[in-house]
């Protein structure tokens, strides 16, 4: 296990140091940045202060349609409840300890760290999913060595606290149905709870996981669960209709991510032009009235192009990583890289999510403990479920990666098992996975066909001056 983390921090930590200078950008960011040192200062959960404002008077003209002078900002900032309050917490605590100058030299360093950890705690989901120990430990390397999980400790993203809770919350859910234990049920629902108040799309989860316990437990670990993780979101849920006036839970972004995800000038995934738009509302509150509004209408002008826009997000949602590539190098951060290896980094970042997700249908139908096997698929179901109706893009099947890649492991390890004679599922959970890897090799393809012109602007000479929006 120690192994297995030090192979996962060596290229986290060395990233981390390489960048570690490096200045903060995309709204994302500096939202994140403004919300983790408002709470360090003791003002409460609030954005753009007058301070920060300031400095980024530039930004904001160039980026933003709103007019954002600092006289007209208050001092302490805006109190807001459109992000979840998870990852600007762990910021906060951060910038506590080793001040504002040196902050995001210090998150770097504590991400890679958190990174890291994602390894080892795969191998151990993978036992707890009764798979065999070399499956789990090729599925630890294989979290170690993804290309893309590197990346995430050098920004400030909520991914680098969201993917450790989800992955040690559903592993203590797992230990719940096992033991039966009502310190486990408890234990799952606070972590899972923390992991949902980093990322509030994985409140449907917490239902599902709720049902998934009742059935494996019994009603009094199901209870004890639901009421653990209610304990934690509901003070928050309170906090932020107090603030909206109205009823309210973890964060308000449904109705900026509809607008977005519905725009006719979009296309179902995240288009900066169109998420400019709602920039001019500073009010919450009415920001997601409004952008709701307009989703609806979207949505009631031209309801046989919102029905079309689900298989598309589907195709974004497990479609290739190569947006970082794509955008870092464009904006000339590493200069000028000829084309032959250029080529290879593009096929480094997108084979290993390939690779799992082709495997991963083959060892879930062939999986001998089905209870535990359920839970993955239910996790798989709310991301669905989360994403394809509203907003979807290849980043956001990443937490679904150290789930799939224990039960991928399994299918390299024995390739013999997908042959009929030897395919330890039934014929119904064979079907199955043959019609996800059919269908998966489809989204790829019209997805690689679509991205095929701007990708081959960007390989080719002259490609790191592009300039793509993110």
């Amino acid at each position: 296990m120690a192994a297995v983390f030090l192979l996962a921090w060596a290229p986290r930590l060395a990233l981390a140091l390489a960048f570690l200078g490096l200045r903060i950008g995309l709204d994302d960011m500096y939202q994140y940045d403004m919300l983790g040192l408002s709470l360090a200062r003791g003002n409460g959960y609030r954005w753009y202060q007058r301070d920060y404002v300031q400095r980024l008077q530039a930004y904001i003209h160039a980026n933003y349609e709103v007019d954002l002078p600092p006289e007209s900002v208050p001092e302490e900032g805006y109190l807001t409840v459109f992000r979840a309050p998870g990852y600007p917490v762990l910021l906060a605590l951060i910038y506590r300890v080793v001040g504002e100058a040196d902050r995001l030299a210090a998150v770097r360093l504590v991400q890679s760290a958190l990174g890291a950890l994602l390894a080892p705690l795969t191998v151990v989901l993978a036992r707890r999913l009764r798979l065999p120990s070399r499956a789990a430990l090729l599925a630890g390397i294989v979290v170690a060595l993804y290309p893309i999980l590197w990346m995430y400790p050098i920004g400030l993203g909520s991914e680098n606290l969201f993917l450790l809770l989800t992955l040690a919350g559903v592993t203590l859910l797992l230990w719940a149905g096992d033991d039966r234990s009502p310190g486990s049920a408890i234990a799952a629902g606070i972590v899972l709870a923390g992991a949902a108040l980093s990322r509030g799309v994985l409140a449907l989860f917490l239902v599902f996981g709720g049902w998934w316990l009742v059935r494996r437990a019994g009603w009094r670990c199901g209870l004890l669960f639901s009421l653990a993780a209610a304990a934690l979101i509901g003070p928050w849920a309170v906090r932020n209709s107090q603030v909206l006036g109205r009823p309210a839970f973890i964060e308000n972004s449904l109705g900026y991510n509809l607008f977005v995800g519905y725009h006719p000038q979009g296309d179902g995934g995240f288009v900066a032009e169109v998420g400019l738009i709602p920039t001019r509302f500073m009010d919450d509150g009415e920001r997601d009235r409004w952008t709701f509004e307009q989703a609806l209408g979207f949505m009631r002008d031209d309801p046989g192009r919102a029905l079309a826009l689900l298989p598309r997000r589907l195709a974004y949602l497990v479609g290739f990583e190569s947006r970082e590539l794509t955008f870092f190098y464009s904006s000339n951060l590493f200069g000028p890289i000829p084309t032959l290896p250029l080529t290879l980094a593009y096929l480094w970042l997108v084979l290993p999510w390939v690779a799992v997700a082709a495997a991963a249908p083959f060892g879930l139908a062939a999986a001998k403990d089905r209870p535990s096997r359920d839970l993955t698929l239910l996790l798989v179901a709310a991301t669905l479920i989360a994403y394809v109706p509203v907003l979807a893009e290849p980043r956001f099947h990443i937490p679904l990666v150290p789930f799939l890649a224990p039960y991928a492991a399994c299918v390299w390890l024995r390739p013999s098992s997908l042959l009929p004679s030897r395919f330890g599922g039934s014929r119904r959970a064979t079907a199955l996975a043959l019609a996800a890897f059919l269908m998966l090799i489809a989204l790829w393809s019209w997805d690689f066909a679509r991205q095929a012109p701007k990708l081959a602007s960007v390989l080719s000479p002259g490609g790191n001056n592009l300039r793509l929006d993110y």
